[in-house]
């Protein structure tokens, strides 16, 4: 059974402050890790869409021009 978010926030209320301290260094390395996935994720992405011709270069002043439109 999976606890719900309000389970998990009482249960952090039972911990120590050191405990909470350390729960809060986890929990940022972890989305840390999560973000650097996801980018990594979408720039092979990126990479593959460019080779297959999906996309193609431009300069900035192109893409805004694009964007803009």
């Amino acid at each position: 059974m999976q606890a719900t978010f309000g389970e998990v926030l009482e249960s952090i209320e039972e911990l120590s402050l050191d405990e909470k301290e350390d729960l809060i260094d986890i929990l940022q390395h972890r989305l840390r890790d999560y973000r650097r996935a996801r980018i990594l994720s979408e720039i092979e992405n990126s990479e593959r869409e460019f080779e297959q011709g999906l996309c193609k270069e431009m300069t900035v002043d192109e893409f805004m021009k694009e964007v803009l439109s």
